[in-house]
């Protein structure tokens, strides 16, 4: 009997070896499934997000996978500011503050994550999580929000910080450039911001591009934006009851498993608020029955700051340099149109100096023939403000730019694309310095159409600089021409001269061109408004500036799309103005039309509906 026992124990032995040898014969190797696209999930804070009644000196918050922290220094922001800045460490799945300082009585404190929580593996971003809690027995729950852009050209601004001071503080206008503000936070990739846990207060709101991390504006090369008005803190955010919840209903949301079904009802509902980060736009109730409808003024969501940089008033000569074998260069701050600029020395004939100014005489240029003198005393003086006096070398010493220089004149003309001329105009050559001698030769070749003329081609100054030159000589605007010119024939004044110069151009006929035509309405009291014709990069190819209603027109357009825009130049300098917080000014409004323009060969756009302004 023990005999037939043992046989028995050792087959069922065998057989469990053998379901076991089989079962490991036929495993398969994981397919991996489908790659993870969800965020981390607050499974636990201590205490609870929205608590009241802190005393502690640590928060934990717990996720459902293991994450990675970046940059926790700069990328976690705890409204108010404290003066020593918490310990925020990770270990393993677990977040740790620990405070350095007392907290203050009876305040509502926000922690905002921005994008500083990713899940190790794939790196899904947990974003905007906000932590809040009360030292107090109430929870401040009011919002404001909206994004900064750049004042000029209207793109986002990131990483900027938006703080708000609350306006029964002494001195409200000096504190974002003395004082840290009440409430801060920073801008995404999108430039928006939202700043909660805010009590129910007005605020001056306040950003700035931070250069020296100190949370306010004392540094002259910091980007800033103000709001002219207070604005009310609003939407209030209230942490609902906890209450039975059906689990199965959060399958859609958080991809519930096995083991978070298994949580309570409550801790369910901490999960939903801690881990359904809204965005500002589609912030809605997860349903009736769990939290309550939300009233609030839509106007503190949607502000909108505009960032600029601030340009010193005080007039400087930023630059005097000899940048050039012959030529001298003179920076000012700001345009600088009466400023002298001369020199006490008796100059030679064969110096030939030439004076030339930018546009806004910011800018003066000194052309002179190189290697006649070795040095210059050069005087400039503007009002009292620029009175220098100094001795310049004219032997240029930068051997790496020197050798780059090209010893030829540059030349360019005023073709269109493709080599279009506007029927009204001449063919112009451009110069890169001025011209002082031109001889033209014999052998220059003048093509039409098929013809081929050798002809001394004749040419005329357009300008006092002798930076442009004019074709005289006639032609059809039926045809198309082609032009040659032998090197050195143009002489500019530091003695270099032009290369071989061919130009092939024609009369633009009406099938290839077009022209826009839009009437624009200023706003009432504006000094003037610039309107500009941009190309699909933002490049300002021509402008008009009208100080009334009246229709404007960009004509000869080459097929091509095109954007306008519209600078409403108050201060009727003709170009956009920075603004100034020292003075409480704001910059000059730059506003886009609502659509690019396609221009199509033969076709003009003649905009119906006016712009208003």
């Amino acid at each position: 009997m023990i005999r037939r026992l043992k046989l028995v124990f050792w087959g069922l032995g065998l057989l469990l070896f053998g379901l076991l040898a089989q079962r490991c014969a036929n495993a398969v190797a994981p397919t991996g499934g489908p790659k993870d696209s969800t965020p981390p999930v607050v499974l636990e804070a201590v205490p609870q997000n929205h608590s009241v009644n802190f005393i502690g000196k640590k928060i934990e918050i717990t996720f459902d996978e293991y994450i990675t922290l970046e940059n926790a220094k700069q990328n976690v922001l705890i409204s108010p500011p404290m003066s020593e800045k918490p310990d925020i460490k990770l270990k393993n799945k677990t977040v740790t503050i620990k405070f350095k300082e007392d907290l203050s009585p009876s305040t509502t404190y926000t922690i905002h994550f921005g994008e500083a929580i990713k899940d190790l593996h794939e790196g899904n971003i947990f974003k905007d999580y906000v932590y809040s809690f009360s030292t107090g027995d109430r929870l401040d729950t009011l919002r404001i929000a909206g994004k900064v852009l750049n004042a000029e050209d209207k793109k986002p601004v990131e990483n900027a910080y938006v703080g708000l001071y609350a306006a029964e503080r002494d001195n409200l206008d000096s504190l974002p450039m003395t004082s840290i503000p009440n409430y801060i936070t920073k801008t995404d990739k999108e430039g928006n911001f939202r700043l909660e846990g805010l009590a129910d207060k007005k605020y001056l709101v306040f950003a700035v591009k931070d250069v020296n991390s100190n949370l306010y504006f004392d540094q002259p090369n910091e980007e800033v934006a103000f709001l002219d008005t207070l604005v009310p803190a609003s939407y209030p955010w209230t942490a609902p009851k906890p209450q039975p919840l059906d689990t199965t209903a959060l399958d859609s949301t958080l991809m519930v498993n096995d083991s978070i079904r298994s949580l309570p009802a409550d801790s369910l509902l901490e999960m939903m608020q801690d881990s359904i980060a809204p965005s500002l736009d589609t912030l809605q109730p997860l349903s009736k029955d769990t939290i309550p409808p939300r009233t609030f003024d839509q106007k503190a969501l949607n502000l909108t700051l505009y960032m600029f940089a601030e340009v010193d008033s005080t007039q400087m000569l930023m630059e005097k340099k000899l940048v050039e074998e012959g030529l001298l260069r003179f920076i000012f701050r700001h345009p600088a149109q009466d400023a002298v600029i001369m020199t006490p020395e008796m100059l030679p004939d064969s110096f030939n100096l030439v004076t030339q100014h930018s546009a806004d005489f910011d800018t003066v240029w000194w052309y002179f023939t190189p290697n006649v003198k070795d040095s210059l005393w050069v005087h400039v003086k503007h009002d009292t403000v620029i009175n220098d006096s100094s001795r310049y070398s004219l032997k240029f010493k930068d051997k790496k730019v020197r050798n780059k220089q090209v010893e030829t004149l540059k030349v360019t003309n005023n073709t269109l694309g493709q080599g279009g001329l506007k029927p009204d105009e001449s063919l112009i050559l451009k110069f890169s310095e001025p011209v002082v001698r031109y001889e033209m030769r014999d052998s220059a070749v003048f093509k039409c159409d098929t013809i081929v003329y050798y002809d001394t081609l004749a040419f005329e100054p357009v300008d006092e600089d002798g930076l442009k030159y004019r074709l005289t000589t006639p032609f059809s605007p039926d045809s198309t021409y082609s032009i040659e010119i032998p090197d050195s024939v143009f002489w500019g004044i530091r003695g270099y001269t032009n290369a071989a110069i061919k130009a092939n151009f024609h009369t633009i006929k009406d099938d290839e061109y077009g022209n826009i035509y839009i009437t624009v309405i200023p706003p009432k009291g504006m000094k003037q408004v610039v309107v500009q014709l941009m190309n699909e990069n933002g490049k300002v190819l021509r402008e008009q500036a009208i100080t009334r209603t009246e229709e404007v027109m960009f004509d000869y357009l080459m097929p091509a799309k095109y954007k306008l825009r519209a600078l409403l130049d108050a201060d009727g300098n003709g170009k956009w103005s920075t603004g100034n917080y020292h003075r409480r000014t704001q910059p000059e409004t730059v506003l886009e039309y609502k659509d690019a323009l396609e221009i199509r060969a033969g076709w003009d756009i003649d905009l119906s509906d006016p712009w208003e302004l």
